[in-house]
């Protein structure tokens, strides 16, 4: 089903075999994915050209620290080898957290592909701090810049909504607004120009407030009717 907005399915699996069923359960219904590889276990450089092999025509490649929000809990070296080996493959994007080391090892080239996200799990930091962090994952001049805070207020909505004003012209920017009292966020934000939107894989779930892509195509459709 086309939709009017990108959402993209995030994919998770303990191991290579169940991640890879997996992704391709995910494929009948959607051709945009978010492989959250971090989420399995003992990943090695070489599945990475594995996951592309199998991956829908659309993805993002994520391998996010624990330190950084993710589940992977080994060594930073390992995760860079792995983020290095994903920019080899025509990913889509390759998400890296604002402050990893790699950003400074990036070529112009690699730039392209690289989706710099920013992620504060406990709170929305004021509107003039998020301008800043957004100036600074400017300055990595990257393809998509991705910005996601929990939302513990309705006020939280409304500072997430003038950072989105803020979007300059043919910029990709995505704000997110995690926890329950964000999934308004993901809803509305790219009616508003948030560059894409995030589900689960049907029957999962992985955060609060992310709808499976099911749920989130409903409403969609509504909304799209509504016009």
């Amino acid at each position: 089903m086309q939709m009017p907005y990108n959402i993209y399915t995030v994919v998770q699996g303990s191991t290579l075999p169940a991640f890879l069923k997996n992704m391709k359960k995910v494929g009948l219904r959607s051709d945009r994915v978010e492989l959250r590889a971090d989420s399995i276990r003992s990943f090695r450089v070489d599945d990475v050209e594995i996951l592309k092999n199998n991956s829908p025509s659309h993805s993002i490649f994520t391998y996010r620290h624990i330190k950084e929000g993710g589940l992977f809990k080994g060594d930073v070296k390992e995760q860079k080898n792995i983020l290095k080996e994903a920019f080899v493959f025509e990913f889509d994007y390759i998400d890296v957290s604002l402050g990893n080391s790699i950003l400074n090892e990036l070529t112009q080239k690699e730039r392209k592909k690289l989706l710099v996200s920013y992620h504060e799990y406990k709170v929305t930091p004021t509107i003039e701090r998020l301008m800043g962090v957004m100036n600074k994952m400017r300055k990595e001049s990257p393809a998509v810049i991705k910005i996601a805070t929990m939302v513990n207020s309705p006020k939280d909505v409304f500072v997430l909504a003038d950072l989105l004003k803020e979007k300059k012209k043919n910029e990709k920017l995505i704000v997110i607004g995690m926890g329950e009292m964000g999934k308004l966020t993901r809803i509305m934000f790219p009616t508003m120009g948030s560059y894409l939107t995030y589900a689960s894989m049907e029957g999962e779930k992985i955060a609060p407030g992310l709808m499976n892509q099911k749920e989130m195509e409903s409403v969609y459709n509504i909304i799209t009717k509504s016009k």
